[in-house]
């Protein structure tokens, strides 16, 4: 959950997201991906370690603070989704993109670590549920509770809303296609640097489109026409051997983002506190 490359590797997950018509028509509505797709991108990230890896005071926070925020998207569409109706705080709406959300993580590591047993895949689910655990005051928003009902509730999705709409198929073709992020830095620079960055993302978004269409569900590989060959196969084999050689013989701190490896830390550091301790302090016998 803390290392940068799982969410990059296989962030092009979330486009089923917008598969689903009410969400696909809110994103649009807003214009924010449209007016800088990367942008818009590292903002997602960022939230993670937020809600993540912070102390409790700070996880509730930006939990709350992420619900406010989803509440002031609300309305009806515009353009190719003219007239269709759209909340985030919808429960059923939340719940799909909560369970797609925490898919990235979770279809990320098994497809990296395919030999795991059920019983691991459960861990790692669950693991990853309970840490990004924000559902509103509704049973029906909430993210499913095992894999079996996770996947169940995938398939019914799956056939019953997600579909092809431009927005989706816009959004397929922006990664590829990412402009200079601007969040950080002066104009001028963002300038400097847009000819290398044009010529040099679609051969970085590589592995991420390969990695991404290797653990994609079969519908969204029919929505975005990908075409599994034995020479992607091979290829994703690579990027997987790197992914696990990297958490194996990388340091911690050039695998995990900055607020994991402090949660690390901390959690090392109150372990070997806690080791000398005794374990009662009653007069002995």
């Amino acid at each position: 959950m803390g290392a940068p490359i799982t969410f990059g590797l296989f962030g092009r997950l979330a486009l089923d997201q917008v598969a689903y018509r009410e969400v696909a028509a809110a994103v649009d509505a807003t214009g924010r991906f449209e007016e800088n797709f990367t942008n818009r991108g590292i903002r997602s990230y960022l939230w993670g370690p937020l809600m993540l890896f912070g102390d409790d005071a700070d996880r509730r926070a930006t939990i709350e603070r992420l619900k406010m925020m989803h509440g002031q998207v609300k309305g009806k569409g515009r353009g190719h989704f003219d007239g269709e109706r759209f909340s985030a705080l919808n429960p059923a709406v939340w719940k799909w993109v909560g369970t797609s959300s925490l898919l990235v993580f979770y279809t990320g590591y098994v497809t990296t670590y395919p030999h795991l047993s059920a019983e691991e895949r459960e861990v790692v689910y669950r693991t990853a549920r309970w840490m990004s655990e924000m559902d509103l005051p509704s049973d029906a928003s909430s993210v499913p509770r095992t894999v079996a009902e996770m996947e169940a509730y995938y398939e019914q999705v799956a056939a019953e809303h997600l579909a092809d709409n431009e927005f989706l198929q816009w959004a397929n073709r922006s990664f590829g296609e990412m402009p200079v992020p601007t969040l950080i830095g002066p104009r001028w620079l963002h300038l400097l640097i847009t000819p290398a960055w044009r010529l040099l993302t679609p051969a970085l978004s590589r592995p991420a489109r390969i990695c991404a269409e290797a653990a994609a569900h079969p519908r969204m590989r029919e929505l975005l026409g990908i075409e599994w060959t034995p020479a992607k196969q091979r290829e994703f084999r690579l990027w997987t051997a790197l992914i696990r050689g990297a958490r194996r013989l990388l340091p911690k701190w050039a695998v995990l983002e900055p607020m994991a490896y402090n949660r690390y830390r901390y959690e090392r550091l109150r372990s070997a506190y806690a080791k000398p301790q005794l374990t009662s302090f009653a007069p002995p016998k």
